[in-house]
């Protein structure tokens, strides 16, 4: 099977990461794969010998330029499928492969109905004409009613397996850990702030440890740093920067939280369970974090954009540490549910099935 795939840029960022997984999974299994990219920031991404990567970054197309840009590589590839990554990269792909032998395949990394989401509102229409969609979650798929060609529900793998398992509880520090993009409007980084004030009244010898970094452009760094500030956690609750190696960075925790209003399925709060973290998170739309966790089963589901109801949910694990310790083994158990090699058969058997005779 030939394979060509497309997304807009190439980061360590949740659907790129994802994006990247899945064309070196689908050359591991002995398809070809072309991915092209369009406005990639970051140049020093690496993808396994014998994946053919085309980008265009610094030829300014315009929106029908890409298209016709996109359009002209798939007719000179001549693949199977074109598979697409996020909805911009989704819009060229179904204009592009119109009228072509080869069939669109779009997929929706996240949630459709975030609010301020006015493209994908405008552009869903043109989501009817595509020849098949993958989502990550049932919820997500039922926002596309229009969409009436074979679909596939298929979660994010645990990408690599690892032997990495977080410190007995003996061992831990007094440490709430979280790690993942700086995004006040998605992450909501702002609301466990709020909930590390309260909690710290209770238990002043812990510390809040976020790791990651903000998009390019953005001033969200600077606007929790002044939030740590107004609240008087200075010292207290650190904004720590990009970790190259989060699960070994947070194991040492007693807690990893996820505050998302909206997310699809967190390839965090995956880091997390598989070390066997207790993990709070709250119930972001449209349900990735209940997808993982089942409440009081391997971690504690909470009410999104509720400080109180994170700062509860914390101070539940503090208190209750067999019960915390108990939640942090069954997580262990996604290891399974989320196997690389389950995901990688779904996703060929699913691109195979459209393949035009």
């Amino acid at each position: 099977m030939k394979i060509f795939m497309l997304i807009r840029f190439l980061d360590y960022s949740g659907a790129p990461t994802m994006f990247m997984w899945v064309a070196e999974a689908m050359k591991k299994r002995g398809n070809e794969v072309i991915v092209c990219t369009y406005n990639t920031l970051q140049k020093d991404i690496k993808l396994s010998e014998g994946i053919k990567w085309i980008d265009f970054t610094d030829e300014h197309k315009g929106f029908w330029g890409t298209v016709f840009k996109i359009r002209k590589l798939i007719k000179e590839f001549n693949p199977d499928v074109s598979v697409s990554f996020q909805l911009d990269a989704n819009v060229y792909n179904i204009l592009a492969c119109k009228g072509l032998r080869t069939n669109s395949i779009v997929c929706e990394r996240n949630d459709p109905y975030k609010p301020g989401y006015w493209k994908l509102k405008l552009f869903k229409p043109l989501f009817g004409m595509a020849d098949g969609a993958v989502f990550q979650l049932p919820k997500a798929r039922g926002y596309y009613n229009n969409i009436k060609v074979p679909v596939a529900i298929i979660p994010n793998p645990i990408v690599s397996k690892t032997d990495i398992r977080c410190e007995s509880y003996d061992k831990r520090k007094h440490v709430i850990a979280a790690h993942g993009r700086i995004d006040i409007f998605q992450k909501r980084q702002d609301v466990l702030i709020d909930a590390f004030a309260k909690l710290i009244k209770d238990y002043p010898d812990y510390q809040l440890q976020i790791y990651g970094s903000q998009w390019p452009g953005t001033n969200d760094e600077e606007r929790l740093r002044t939030q740590i500030k107004q609240l008087g956690l200075e010292g207290k609750a650190l904004l720590m920067g990009v970790s190259k190696k989060p699960q070994e960075d947070i194991k040492d925790a007693m807690v990893w939280v996820s505050t998302s209003d909206f997310e699809g399925i967190s390839n965090a709060l995956m880091d997390a369970m598989a070390i066997g973290l207790p993990c709070v998170a709250t119930d972001c739309s449209p349900g990735g974090a209940a997808f993982l966790i089942k409440n009081k089963e391997n971690g504690l589901i909470v009410n999104r954009g509720d400080a109180n109801a994170v700062y509860e949910g914390i101070k539940y694990m503090i208190e209750h540490p067999a019960e915390a310790d108990k939640m942090g083994k069954k997580a262990l158990e996604i290891e399974e549910l989320l196997d690389s090699d389950k995901i990688e058969k779904q996703w060929e058997n699913y691109l195979l099935s459209l393949c035009k005779a």
